[in-house]
């Protein structure tokens, strides 16, 4: 008896202009995943994204962690991409360290509150876990406060939590 054929998801073509960065296609790359935002964008090759990404399933860190550090990915061209996504990431915060003087940026009771923690500043982003989805209100709060632009993320909340002891 033959099995069952399977499909394979349908995606776009290059040539209908998924990926060409044509303004129709705009917000579709938008909900794409980072590395391939900036494939797209041409700062990182194919081969460079599969390294990182074979590194990042080693080491547990960010991607743009990584693009930066081990590939010299220029910090400006990492925060145009984390801008034009428009998902919220997941990342466990369990796995690398974060710098004192940016988890110090929201106050340890604010962040126990609101199940949240900064752990990354690049630049005039600040990378912000939280643990629920989060409200603009509480984004336009942290943005307010810090004078930075937020970019939010998803993690659990025993990270954040055992991450906030530990820095206190």
């Amino acid at each position: 008896m033959p099995s069952p054929r399977r499909f394979s998801p349908v995606r776009p073509s290059p040539e209908s202009g998924a990926e060409a960065g044509t303004s129709t296609s705009r917000g579709r790359n938008d909900n794409l995943p980072l590395g391939r935002l900036l494939v797209i964008a041409k700062k990182i090759t194919a081969k460079q994204l599969e390294e990182a990404l074979a590194l990042q399933r080693k080491t547990f860190q960010p991607l743009g962690r990584i693009l930066r550090d081990e590939y010299s990915l220029v910090e400006s061209d990492l925060v145009e991409a984390l801008r034009k996504q428009t998902h919220l990431p997941r990342i466990y915060l369990r796995f690398f360290p974060a710098a004192q003087e940016t988890v110090a940026l929201l106050d340890p009771e604010f962040c126990r509150q609101h199940e949240a923690m900064a752990f990354e500043k690049l630049g005039g982003l600040l990378c912000v876990a939280f643990s629920k989805p989060p409200q603009r209100a509480l984004a336009r709060q942290i943005e307010t406060a810090t004078e930075l632009e937020v970019k939010p993320y998803s993690a659990p909340w025993d990270d954040i939590r055992k991450k906030l002891n530990l820095e206190e």
